[in-house]
């Protein structure tokens, strides 16, 4: 395979992101995001990441992490695929490709620009029109942002390190724009 264009180095935070081809959705429904959310977590990425937001759409993912062992990453990301996406073959009947390429990666190297990639990343359901409010999202871990839920994939101390409190962190998100951003939060 060839080399990346970004490289995935340690310590530093990165954006994670991909897209189906225009035929298929990742996910269908419930059942799908959470086998998703539970092969993730069998596939123990803690070893190589520290997740510190994510969000998955019906045709996409966005993740903010920070790699501790970036040369893990790419093969349990494959290993993460290959099972979900054969379960999900078998449900739907697809055969064929999900994906073009690989997944997509954007380097962050200003931690504060980390709080605006948060705020982009959880805000995704609203600014498509599947939500009326976040709350009604529970794929993503804005949940665990806010306080309102008690979810395992994320990093609390990332977030006490970045934001004062769930209150002002709901604040921010539901007042925030983050317009503008796309140079910072996707590679071009």
């Amino acid at each position: 395979m060839p080399t990346r264009k970004t490289p995935l180095l340690d310590g530093f935070g990165y954006h994670i992101y991909n897209r189906v081809n225009d035929d298929v959705q990742l996910f269908y429904g419930d059942s799908d995001y959470c086998l998703f959310l539970k092969l993730w977590r069998e596939s123990r990425f803690e070893e190589c990441c520290r997740l510190y937001a994510y969000c998955l759409m019906p045709n996409h993912y966005h993740l903010l992490l920070k790699f501790t062992h970036a040369d893990q990453f790419p093969g349990k990301m494959s290993r993460l695929f290959d099972r979900y996406l054969k379960k999900l073959n078998r449900t739907i009947q697809h055969s064929g490709r999900f994906f073009d390429n690989r997944f997509k990666n954007k380097i962050i190297t200003d931690d504060s620009f980390l709080v605006y990639l948060c705020t982009y990343i959880h805000r995704n359901p609203l600014e498509a029109g599947l939500v009326q409010q976040l709350e009604e999202w529970p794929y993503s871990n804005y949940l665990e942002f806010v306080g309102k839920r008690r979810g395992k994939l994320w990093d609390e101390e990332f977030f006490h390190l970045y934001f004062s409190n769930h209150e002002d962190y709901e604040a921010l998100i539901k007042n925030g724009s983050v317009s503008g951003l796309d140079p910072f939060i996707f590679d071009e």
